[in-house]
């Protein structure tokens, strides 16, 4: 997909940060602050356009604001910080003439507009202190997120007064675009399975890895033998996130599990139970319940998400032709090279 045709989205959303309660395995990462060198300013200016300056630490900010909102490698964050650069420049390019052009219209935001986006964030979180914790992780104060709100809403205004909405996709559109875009709809092979999981602690002996062993072996005869069930078995699964639903993973396609549980899964007939397994985490018996071929998303199931897309993509693209518009009106003035930029930020 165009780069192009996402920033001016990202314009939007940059100033609204992505702040949610943590899912299960993700970190909260901290804003990373600019990099300070000896005889430099601490906050050099980067960029010069209307009355504003872009400096260092926005750009890093915007970077990181990217980085949490795009899937990258292990490899690519620890390059983000040239990676992103540009497109970091640029959205705050957009946010600057943006944030002109409300000065020239006498468009503002109105405090109650602020406290209700305030309220409806807060309100995805189970509690305040949670709240409170993950701002904290984002290197934000409720004052920082106060202003980013506000800005949000300004951005908002000022789209909504200039550009014009584009008409809506239709079914013609969303037909072409699913029939040209199949790698879009592929379905990959994916197994129905259900666990149970004994933890092993590290410092277990080769005695007591062996009794846990045993323990599920036999479990795994009862289940076979029909004495109980596996459902019934599995609330005793160590992996509580679902041994109340009879240790159920629903379906999960290839490169989801760690490789042995995964093997084991995908290589087992429907309606059967594997032998032991053993991972990093312990010992499971997987009972394989159904198997997904590899298949392709009917038009009906992909047309809702296909024509949210395309009315995206029209209004971002009329977003984008908005801003190079006041581009081409406005002096953009740089006062660093990529070059000096990457020798300020090598990878990490």
């Amino acid at each position: 997909m165009n780069r192009r045709v996402l920033i001016p989205i990202f314009v939007l959303c940059l100033y609204l940060p992505v702040l949610a309660p943590g899912a299960m395995g993700q970190q909260p990462q901290a804003a990373t602050p600019a990099v300070q060198i000896t005889d430099a300013p601490v906050d050099p200016v980067i960029a010069k356009i209307a009355d504003e300056s872009i400096t260092e630490r926005q750009v890093m900010e915007a970077i990181n604001q990217l980085a949490r909102q795009r899937p990258l490698t292990r490899e690519q964050m620890q390059q983000k910080d040239v990676l992103l650069y540009k497109d970091a420049l640029e959205t705050l390019i957009g946010f600057a003439l943006l944030k002109n052009e409300a000065r020239e219209m006498n468009i503002a935001v109105e405090p109650a507009k602020v406290d209700e986006s305030w309220q409806a964030m807060v309100k995805r979180f189970p509690n305040e202190n949670q709240f409170k914790q993950t701002l904290l992780a984002q290197g934000m104060t409720e004052t920082d997120l106060r202003k980013k709100l506000e800005d949000s809403l300004l951005f908002q205004k000022v789209v909504d007064s200039v550009v014009a909405n584009p008409p809506a996709a239709t079914d013609v559109d969303a037909q072409k675009f699913y029939d040209g875009n199949p790698q879009y709809f592929q379905i990959p092979e994916q197994v129905h399975a259900a666990h149970i999981l004994l933890k092993v602690d590290p410092t277990a002996t080769p005695e007591q890895k062996a009794e846990l062993k045993k323990k599920l072996e036999d479990m795994r005869a009862d289940i076979e033998s029909k004495k109980t069930a596996f459902a019934e078995a599995a609330k005793v699964s160590d992996d509580k996130s679902n041994a109340q639903k009879g240790g159920d993973l629903g379906f999960f396609p290839r490169g989801r599990m760690v490789k042995p549980f995964e093997e084991a899964a995908f290589a087992a007939t429907p309606g059967t139970l594997t032998g032991v397994v053993e991972t990093q985490f312990g010992y499971h018996l997987i009972n394989v319940i159904e198997k997904r071929p590899v298949g392709k998303k009917s038009l009906e199931e992909s047309k809702k998400d296909i024509m949210n897309f395309l009315d995206q993509k029209s209004k971002s693209e009329a977003i984008q032709k908005h801003l190079d518009g006041l581009k081409e009106k406005a002096k953009v003035e740089s006062l660093m090279t990529d070059v000096e930029w990457t020798k300020r930020h090598p990878a990490k």
